[in-house]
């Protein structure tokens, strides 16, 4: 049986799904095990940005300890560091939790194209897998049937589709990309290339920076002056993506600028200072949501590790309640098959608003929101602004069938995890 929907319908929809408030009202609490439950997890690293593994972590731990689960020793976590997450290192890895561990659910910040290199793993062994990622890789339907797969991502290939049609309906049709390399090797620029074409634009360059090139932003920007686009889409990241932007606003150039949400995302944010001010993005959280769950996510996060949560805090706990609540869900069935219905009825309210499970391809679905970044004139300090709150493309739209083949990028890696 490799139909997810077949596999679903065989097993029934008679698991209640919940939707208590995780940080207001307390969740629903699951029946107490007879041994405890192993979770194994599967830890990158980064040396581009260091803080996001332990972020994912503390997350994912504040999560699924309701009802002080770990304290109860109802959860165990199985922590396996997974180096890069190449696809020899993470087979290894997984097999080792799995077979060695006996763990009873996996969860990995890994990317797609790895996990689709063994994913057979899973079904083999009824060991439900939640992937976890920035949602830089379109899932191919191979891992979209996989019943005992499921994905929670930040949703970059659908927000940047979506950045796309917002900047070609706001500006103007006539777009310029600047990447690098490395930022173009995801499904993320087929996302806004897209996006932007469905809105009737067009991208009339897409310029790529060399690596250690001398002087490429200022080529960069150049290249930007004689071709003289409606807006401009920053498709990098850390200290490059705040270098261009940095020498970008010092030339007093004035094109719309558009980035990915890890530019706009408060952490960065004082890095770039009054540069910030008129960028835009399409995210999938940011600080400033106003609803409870988000309020109170923030503060318990602050509260517990004396730091700002980041988007990859949210991602992490967000599983970590997804995990949680499919176990209170099982009324003490706890075999894969099981915990795989009650993954696939997950919903719940969560810091980025409304989360459920799309049962058809295992894909949680939450809301998007159009960031644009103030600046105030008596403070250097950027402040981002929620102008709106999106519902976010399928992630298998129309406009993505061309991703879904065995054609794929070479970039094998999470995306910000090198």
């Amino acid at each position: 049986m490799n139909n997810r929907r077949n596999f679903l319908k065989i097993l029934g929809t008679g698991f209640a799904a919940a939707s208590a408030n995780p940080i207001i009202a307390g969740v629903s609490k699951m029946k107490a095990p007879s041994r405890p439950l192993k979770v194994g997890i599967l830890t990158p690293q980064s040396n581009i940005c260091p803080q996001y593994p332990h972020s994912f972590a503390n997350g994912l731990r504040l999560g699924i300890d309701q009802n002080k689960a770990l304290q109860r020793q109802h959860i165990e976590l199985v922590n396996e560091p997974n180096g890069f997450g190449t696809p020899f290192i993470s087979k290894q890895n997984a097999q080792k939790l799995l077979y060695e561990n006996g763990v009873d659910l996996m969860v990995g910040l890994i990317s797609n194209e790895v996990v689709g290199q063994f994913d057979d793993l899973f079904q083999k062994k009824e060991v439900p897998m939640v992937v976890c990622n920035s949602g830089e890789h379109f899932p191919v339907q191979k891992l979209r049937e996989n019943p005992f797969v499921f994905f929670n991502t930040l949703n970059l290939y659908q927000s940047a589709y979506q950045t796309g049609q917002l900047a070609s309906t706001k500006y103007g049709k006539r777009g310029f990309i600047v990447t690098s390399l490395y930022d173009s090797g995801y499904d993320t620029l087929f996302g806004f290339l897209q996006g932007a074409e469905s809105s009737g634009g067009t991208v009339e360059e897409t310029l790529v920076m060399k690596v250690n090139e001398t002087d490429n932003v200022t080529k960069a920007i150049s290249r930007i002056r004689e071709v003289a686009p409606d807006y401009i889409y920053v498709l990098l990241s850390g200290d490059q993506a705040n270098d261009f932007i940095i020498q970008y606003h010092n030339e007093n150039n004035d094109i719309p600028v558009f980035c990915s949400p890890f530019v706009t995302e408060g952490v960065n944010l004082p890095k770039l200072g009054k540069f910030a001010g008129g960028m835009t993005s399409i995210t999938s959280w940011d600080k400033t949501a106003n609803n409870l769950e988000n309020k109170g996510f923030c503060k318990t996060y602050l509260e517990t590790y004396r730091n700002e949560p980041d988007m990859f805090a949210v991602l992490g706990f967000e599983t970590g309640l997804m995990i949680y609540q499919a176990l209170a869900n099982a009324a003490g069935n706890y075999s894969g098959k099981g915990l795989s219905q009650t993954l696939a009825n997950v919903s719940l309210n969560s810091p980025r608003g409304r989360f459920t499970v799309d049962e058809k391809t295992g894909w949680t679905k939450t809301p998007l929101y159009h960031l644009e970044i103030d600046q105030q004139l008596l403070n250097s300090l950027p402040t981002p602004r929620i102008v709106e709150k999106l519902e976010s493309v399928e992630a298998t739209h129309a406009d993505f069938a061309m991703l879904d083949n065995e054609y794929r990028t070479g970039w094998l890696n999470p995306y910000l995890f090198v």
